[in-house]
């Protein structure tokens, strides 16, 4: 049961709160530089306006509110949708610190009101204490809607947690995950030789090879990613593919001109039938887990990297 009825005396501060300077009402709302009520506020954590009413997120060719970085406001990548007046939509954290939820289906914040009023006060709406709870609202885009209201039940969404697979992709952006730093026989810049084999290898690095870790916090979660990578495809520009043991096995003298062999961990191919230049590129194929908040999942994550090698034939001396 919802009873959607407002007190006289909150439509009047509603009003009011509008016609007063920012300096002479609290910053209470869920922006901590906006007055409650008004909608030139800075309801993104982060410090960035709302976009214009009736423009779809990502109309203004910055994107929809930035899934790395997290939010300033404890939001993280999460974001909701509020309606304004005229129809539109703008982005808006579905969470704000000091307790501010947003519910899409009222386009409203809502917070507790700590401590709840007492008995008989306007705001219970007849009900009595214990009885569902008094909320406080705001609504971007709405200025005159909000205000202190009684609900049986808490707003859709209020005192939920975090977007966990958001966290993760988060954590996932801080590691910086790269391709396979490509090395090389014949080397990168040198001359190969038809019919001689080619030697590749991975660099190891955390960022190449991995594992490596990063995590992310919001509300007081916080989600733990880890890379591996799960396999790395070779191309070598001539038709022919190959899935190596990974990194594979740096060529050295000693190989002289045997081809390399995947079951002793080495990767490559016997070598170019013809002439040319080449483009060999490796696709790495990274294993993200994640853990937190009670729960667990796995993300998948591709890089490329290439290199050029050019392939000669052989000039016999004396013919």
């Amino acid at each position: 049961m919802l009873t959607r009825s407002r007190p006289l005396l909150a439509f009047l501060l509603a009003a009011s709160a509008v016609c007063l300077p920012a300096s002479a009402v609290s910053a209470s709302g869920p922006g901590t530089e906006c007055p409650p009520f008004v909608v030139d506020c800075d309801i993104h954590s982060g410090g960035q306006k709302p976009g214009k009413p009736g423009k779809k997120p990502g109309d203004d060719g910055k994107g929809g509110g930035g899934g790395g970085k997290g939010g300033g406001g404890g939001g993280g990548s999460r974001k909701c949708h509020a309606r304004d007046g005229s129809g539109g939509t703008f982005e808006v954290p579905c969470y704000q610190k000091e307790g501010w939820w947003f519910d899409e289906s009222t386009s409203c914040y809502w917070k507790l009101w700590e401590p709840q009023p007492p008995a008989g006060d306007p705001a219970w709406e007849g009900h009595e204490p214990g009885d569902g709870a008094v909320y406080n609202s705001e609504c971007p885009g709405q200025p005159l809607l909000g205000g202190f209201e009684w609900r049986q039940n808490p707003p859709p969404g209020f005192g939920g947690g975090p977007d966990l697979e958001a966290l993760a992709k988060e954590a996932m952006s801080k590691m910086r995950l790269l391709g396979a730093d490509i090395g090389s026989a014949p080397q990168q810049g040198g001359t190969g030789t038809v019919g001689v084999p080619v030697w590749v290898w991975n660099r190891p690095s955390p960022r190449t090879t991995g594992p490596t870790s990063a995590s992310a916090t919001a509300l007081g979660v916080t989600v733990t990613a880890t890379a591996t990578v799960q396999k790395v495809v070779w191309s070598f520009g001539n038709g022919t593919t190959v899935t190596c043991a990974f990194p594979g096995t740096p060529y050295t003298a000693a190989f002289g001109l045997n081809a390399p062999q995947a079951s002793a961990g080495q990767c490559g191919f016997p070598g170019y039938a013809r002439p040319g230049q080449y483009t060999v590129t490796a696709t790495t194929t990274w294993d993200v887990h994640w853990a937190g908040g009670g729960a667990q999942g796995d993300l998948t994550a591709t890089r490329t990297s290439e290199i050029p090698v050019r392939v000669g034939e052989l000039q016999v001396v004396g013919q």
